[in-house]
């Protein structure tokens, strides 16, 4: 059975799926957006679309890009995760971690010292977010701000 074609159109700040259920000539383009907690978002995505196709887009709604802050913060995780899954990561300590990603000029020392610095309260923070997101919690940021919300 076929299931129609499937495009992604990308511009400098977004890529937009579309899935033409059939290609005959002369049938109107229809945009279903599911009913669920993602409904406005989805709705903006598809109106910015809509434009993308006749004026050009016009900004990305709220929440689709991440701060500059954030995405510093998230390519930090990934150089985390990705120390840490590299053949021989078992060994790496959250003081490597903090040395060659979080504070490159790291001065604290081991042990005591260490053990009782900010440093490595963030460090291990990070690391934990980390191993959330791959676990699972980057469904939260692909949903943007309406998925970060709790629902009641």
């Amino acid at each position: 059975m076929e299931d129609g074609r499937h495009f992604v159109f990308a511009d400098d700040r977004a890529w937009h799926r579309l899935w033409l259920r059939t290609d005959r000539p002369g049938v109107p383009l229809a945009n279903l957006i599911l009913r669920d907690s993602l409904v406005g978002l989805r709705h903006e995505a598809a109106v910015r679309f809509d434009r993308w196709l006749g004026d050009g887009p016009g900004p990305p709604p709220a929440g689709f890009l991440p701060t500059a802050y954030q995405a510093r913060r998230l390519g930090m995780m990934l150089a985390i995760l990705d120390l840490l899954q590299e053949p021989g990561g078992a060994g790496v300590t959250s003081h490597d971690v903090a040395r060659l990603i979080i504070y490159p000029r790291l001065s604290v020392g081991r042990g005591a010292e260490w053990k009782s610095s900010s440093e490595r309260r963030r460090t291990q923070r990070l690391i934990e977010e980390a191993r959330g997101l791959m676990q699972g919690g980057y469904r939260a940021l692909l949903a943007g701000p309406a998925g970060r919300q709790k629902l009641p």
